[in-house]
């Protein structure tokens, strides 16, 4: 096979690739995470000085390392870093809160919600910020933890799913500090899974 005919057919499969995975950004530290896959499985064979190696091995080897970076980064999507699920958050109050949530892995074990909001104003005094999820075909949402905030800011935040998914929503509202168990019916900002 000639370099040609390995270009030509790494362009191919970069091509069906490109065509069959969705355009999304990487999780972060994906790419660290495969270099740190591909070294710990990679061989060093020390050549001699001199040695002359074919253009056509070249090619080989540059389409054996581009099948072996797909392969350990499909693995590592597989594992879970790819979303369930996505949804928007869209401000409920005059604060304008707004965000995104995503859901990993939400159907099996170890699923975890991660949170960004951004402007979050300080907690009210005497209150604090609950995040909800609520299961789909039910009308009781499940409350995943708390939050404060000093001041106006934008927050990441992460939790354990308490239960497989699907889930319909997820929802951030104004709690009193000592308050009922139940959701206060105030929300920050809510958003739909799709």
């Amino acid at each position: 096979m000639s370099g040609r005919d390995v270009e030509h057919e790494q362009h191919e499969v970069f091509a069906r690739l490109e065509a069959a995975l969705p355009r999304e950004a990487p999780p972060p530290g994906l790419g660290d995470r495969i270099l740190a896959q591909v070294r710990s499985e990679a061989s060093v064979v020390p050549l001699p000085r001199r040695a002359r190696i074919p253009g056509w091995s070249l090619g080989a080897v540059a389409a054996a390392a581009a099948v072996v970076f797909v392969a350990v980064a499909m693995t590592l999507l597989d594992a879970g870093e790819v979303p369930t699920a996505r949804a928007t958050l869209e401000a409920r109050t005059e604060a304008g809160v707004t965000g995104e949530a995503a859901l990993y892995a939400a159907d099996g074990e170890g699923g975890r919600l991660e949170l960004i909001l951004r402007r979050v104003p300080p907690s009210p005094a005497g209150h604090h910020y609950e995040v909800w999820i609520l299961p789909e075909g039910s009308e009781e949402m499940i409350s995943l933890g708390t939050f404060h905030t000093e001041a106006t800011e934008d927050v990441e935040l992460e939790f354990p799913l308490p239960l497989r998914g699907p889930f319909a929503a997820v929802d951030v509202s104004v709690e009193e500090d000592g308050g009922p168990e139940e959701h206060s019916d105030t929300s920050l900002a809510t958003g739909t899974f799709t």
